[in-house]
């Protein structure tokens, strides 16, 4: 581990958000305008608050603040490592873009959904940024309970059900989240992230260690929706607005795989996770939930549904280049968090341009939208063929970093799983391509507003990062070079 520094910056950052608060208590109704630009320039200013760690990141290096002590051994404390940072650096940049995008996406009640939407980014970061296992199952509950009215925010029969349903989900896995957190206090030294695992073999019995772990792994597997913890996500991404969706997707789902992050590198180590012998049951759990995620994706009529089935597949990706338990399958799976946050992002930001500007949900329908909107359909069409892993796009990356992590780690027989999704992947995706444009009675044209700036903008950026973390990827400050540091660190 590098330079341990004590700063007051982690508060700023978490708490910065909030900031949104204030400006719509003082002039949501009077300058509703003024006020949703504000909104979208504190997330602006919390992303730059972000910025100045780069160089501690990426010298292994770690920013600590203590809030307070609760109980004994128990603190509400943050602890910025270059995991952390990494999670906390991608939050920003796409919280950005979703709200951006949202300022010509969202018509109604647009202070509780940026109020929401700040209040999301917030308690997100205090679980990328958290020193212990308390303070992220604290920030962890929150964000689960900020993220019910956007998914709701449309107020339909369908939004109120699928927040129900997530409710219950939910608050299911937080009381199984906090079980794990009172079972690793009262059988371990600390909750602390301490850059290594704290528990072991030798303090503690192999079954009791086998309960923790799994009762984590329950917990934290319905937000990372593995199957059949996944019921909620393919009703709460339709019935979210499209940039939230995004987030639900792109980001919020990977705030599950982060607690999986944390338990296995934090708590657990590498080396007590071999001799417990977990890597090899959880490897079988996760290819379950990409082939049979990315079966119940094909049939699919509704667009975001269909994009809703594929990233619980693609989740699991995270989960099998963790489980593989070598340094090159970490490298995929760390990458994936990255990699999938753009791919998917751009694909639900583009389904929200259609739905926006043509009313069209069903795929049957999709017929001819190349030709109305073809800068959308070109950069929904580069996240899907990143999606299955074409070459010059970071889907690529990442299979091909989980492909050497199986040989490395003597399991090559899982890369049959990344070959059956890939194909799997062009069986969903590329009927949407090719209706939007080879089905087209009309040629192309290339209008100068095919959908609103505020739209566009962010769709666009976020489809050629899918082209620039396919190409550029040892460029220092792009994802491999903080997940390198990461890696060596653990292993």
């Amino acid at each position: 581990m590098g330079k341990v520094t004590s700063s007051v910056l982690p508060s700023i950052i978490v708490f910065t958000p909030w900031l949104t608060l204030l400006v719509a208590a003082l002039w949501a109704r009077s300058r509703p305008r003024t006020s949703r630009g504000l909104y979208t320039a504190i997330t602006v200013a919390t992303g730059l608050l972000i910025l100045p760690m780069y160089g501690i990141a990426l010298d292994g290096g770690v920013v600590r603040q203590h809030l307070v002590r609760v109980v004994p051994g128990i603190d509400l404390a943050f602890r910025i490592d270059t995991v952390g940072f990494y999670f906390g650096l991608l939050l920003a940049v796409l919280w950005i873009a979703a709200g951006v995008y949202s300022l010509g996406y969202i018509h109604e009640r647009h202070t509780r959904y940026y109020c929401f939407l700040a209040l999301n980014l917030s308690f997100c970061l205090g679980v990328a940024f958290s020193a212990n296992m308390f303070t992220l199952f604290i920030f962890y509950e929150l964000m689960s309970l900020a993220t019910y009215p956007l998914i709701i925010h449309e107020e339909t029969a369908l939004a109120r059900r699928a927040g129900l349903k997530y409710l219950i989900y939910s608050i299911s896995a937080g009381a199984v989240i906090l079980a794990a957190v009172l079972m690793q206090y009262f059988y371990g030294d600390t909750l602390s992230f301490l850059g290594h695992g704290t528990l072991s073999l030798a303090k503690v019995s192999k079954p009791v260690l086998l309960t923790i772990f799994s009762v984590y792994m329950l917990g934290f597997g319905v937000k990372a929706c593995i199957m059949p913890l996944h019921g909620w996500v393919p009703d709460a991404h339709p019935a979210a607005p499209a940039p939230a969706s995004a987030l639900l997707s792109g980001v919020l789902l990977k705030v599950g795989a982060f607690g999986i992050i944390r338990v296995l590198y934090d708590v657990f180590g590498i080396k007590l996770l071999r001799e417990l012998g977990v890597g090899l049951p959880m490897l079988y759990v996760a290819s379950f939930t990409i082939i049979v995620a990315s079966l119940f994706a094909i049939p699919q009529t509704d667009l975001k549904r269909r994009l809703a089935y594929s990233s619980v597949a693609q989740v699991s990706y995270i989960i099998l280049g963790l489980f593989l338990l070598s340094p090159d399958g970490a490298v995929g799976g760390l990458l994936q968090i990255a990699h999938h946050a753009f791919m998917k992002g751009t694909l639900f930001l583009c389904a929200g341009i259609i739905i926006h500007e043509t009313g069209k949900r069903d795929i049957a329908d999709m017929e001819g939208v190349g030709s109305k909107l073809p800068l959308t359909m070109m950069a929904f069409s580069i996240a899907a063929l990143a999606m299955m892993g074409t070459p010059a796009t970071c889907g690529f990356i990442t299979k091909w970093e989980l492909g050497l992590g199986a040989i490395q780690a003597h399991r090559g027989y899982f890369i049959v799983v990344l070959l059956i999704s890939a194909l799997l992947n062009a069986v969903y995706y590329l009927p949407i391509v090719y209706l939007a444009f080879f089905k087209s009675k009309e040629t192309i044209k290339f209008s100068k507003r095919e959908t609103r700036p505020s739209m566009l903008i962010p769709t666009l950026v976020c489809g050629v990062m899918v082209i620039v973390l396919g190409i550029f990827v040892t460029v220092p400050g792009l994802p491999y070079s903080l997940v390198k540091v990461v890696v060596n660190a653990v292993f």
